[in-house]
């Protein structure tokens, strides 16, 4: 009889133990799994793909207006290039060979900022990172702007346009030269400018362009933008 009770009880004691073990084996799954989906959410709230905030395009196109303490942002002037007088060289030999100096310095503009106008979406996104925001242009579906805190650049089937950069961020770097972001600075790398326009002055070199614009009023720097001639 004992050793029968010592069966059932040993029986008992085995189905109640694997009982146990299934149990704990039921709430460890279960923790990790929400130790899982707890991590995903973490992380894809840090690194969102494309940001869904999407501001009114007008932000792109407005005139910039007030202090220094709000940035506009401003697409190149249209037909920059071709609406602008050339600037008066005077006749001074000295201003001239300053051009000629700065011209053979800088010969070709290959990027602001290290972003070229060959760059993609993908190659600015390694660069940059993700943007704050993203504009989608009102009136070309193929057009949009990555907006950053220090710049703006612009997009065409997947290819830089436009890269701006506002006076306040207070410096630049042209190709591989970093400067100070003022006029008489981006003078002293690119000599006299090739144009200039009613909202600013214009340096090309072959198809590339950079503008500085300038408030009318106060003759202050608002922005510089690089660009290429096929964009104005």
């Amino acid at each position: 009889m004992n050793v029968i009770l010592r069966d059932k009880g040993a029986k008992l004691l085995t189905h109640i133990t694997g009982y146990r073990s299934r149990v704990y084996k039921l709430v460890l799954f279960f923790l990790v799994v929400i130790l899982a989906m707890i991590i995903i959410s973490w992380t894809t709230s840090e690194h969102i793909g494309e940001p869904e905030i999407i501001l009114s395009p007008e932000i792109i196109t407005l005139i910039p207006k007030g202090s220094d303490d709000t940035f506009v942002p401003v697409l190149p002037s249209t037909l920059a290039a071709v609406q602008a007088e050339p600037s008066s060289d005077g006749s001074a030999n000295s201003a001239s060979l300053q051009v000629a100096e700065a011209s053979a310095m800088v010969p070709i503009l290959h990027s602001l900022k290290g972003i070229s106008l060959y760059d993609n979406t993908e190659a600015v996104v390694a660069k940059k990172g993700y943007p704050l925001s993203f504009v989608q242009d009102p009136h070309l579906k193929e057009a949009f702007t990555y907006e950053y805190p220090d710049m703006n650049i612009g997009f065409q089937d997947d290819i830089v346009t436009f890269v701006q950069i506002p006076a306040k961020v207070g410096h630049v770097q042209i190709n591989d030269q970093r400067i100070s972001l003022t006029i008489t600075d981006v003078k002293r790398l690119l000599g006299e400018p090739d144009f200039v326009a009613e909202d600013g002055i214009i340096f090309q070199r072959d198809e590339k362009l950079i503008k500085l614009f300038i408030a009318p009023e106060t003759q202050e720097l608002i922005a510089i933008d690089y660009y290429d001639l096929s964009s104005t």
